[in-house]
């Protein structure tokens, strides 16, 4: 089986969506026969021709993407916007989806796996699902149990669907989680995030200082 994975995010080699997918297609690896191409989005800018050709020539299409501000980034919403010369031309396509966020809920990406679904219904293609996983940022920083659990799922989701083809709604369902983080448990994820991505980040560049600023407060 041949897996054509595109690469939506703007940070390229050093995104977390490609950091989800290398375990993605070690699994899908593991079957005998298997193979994967790998394209990026934002070094095929602005024409895209590469991978349009790609696509008009692919068995099965994964893209992945974060969500910015609960949207794609603008590159891959071009990207798509390519893809019309090839509407209606390949009906045995399947198209699949990796949207990820930083949030720690996966509700976010709802909407827009939803947009893609229907997007892939009106090029024409074979919709194949969406891998849909929340608490994505940071993932080089993040403490190694949290981390370790979702890069093993996505293996799992990889070697499932190497074998059958299909992306396992069991498994999609359980990576998904949590849908929605309740209330009393939001202060937590706050700290835990501040800890371990931002005040590094901060530290990293000596600005630790400026932690509580308020450039846009009453005093002005």
């Amino acid at each position: 089986m041949k897996l054509t994975f595109i690469n939506g995010s703007p940070r390229g080699v050093s995104s977390n969506t490609g950091k989800l997918m290398e375990h993605f297609i070690s699994g899908f690896l593991e079957t005998e026969g298997n193979s994967v191409d790998t394209f990026y989005v934002i070094k095929e800018r602005p024409g895209f021709e590469s991978i349009i050709s790609a696509v008009s020539r692919a068995e099965n299409v994964l893209l992945g993407f974060p969500l910015y501000v609960d949207a794609m980034p603008g590159s891959v919403k071009e990207f798509i916007e390519g893809l019309a010369p090839l509407k209606g031309k390949l009906p045995g396509l399947k198209m699949m989806y990796l949207v990820q966020n930083g949030f720690p809920e996966t509700c976010h990406n709802r909407y827009v796996e939803r947009y893609c679904e229907k997007l892939t219904h009106r090029l024409g293609f074979t919709y194949g699902g969406a891998i849909c996983k929340g608490g994505c940022e940071g993932l080089s920083v993040q403490p190694p149990f949290l981390v370790e659990k979702v890069f093993k799922m996505f293996n799992e989701i990889g070697r499932a669907f190497g074998k059958t083809g299909e992306l396992d709604s069991d498994l999609l369902a359980k990576l998904a989680h949590p849908e929605h983080v309740k209330a009393e448990n939001i202060k937590q994820v706050a700290q835990m995030v501040n800890g371990f991505l931002w005040d590094q980040w901060m530290k990293k560049n000596g600005v630790e200082h400026l932690s509580f600023a308020r450039p846009y407060g009453e005093d002005l």
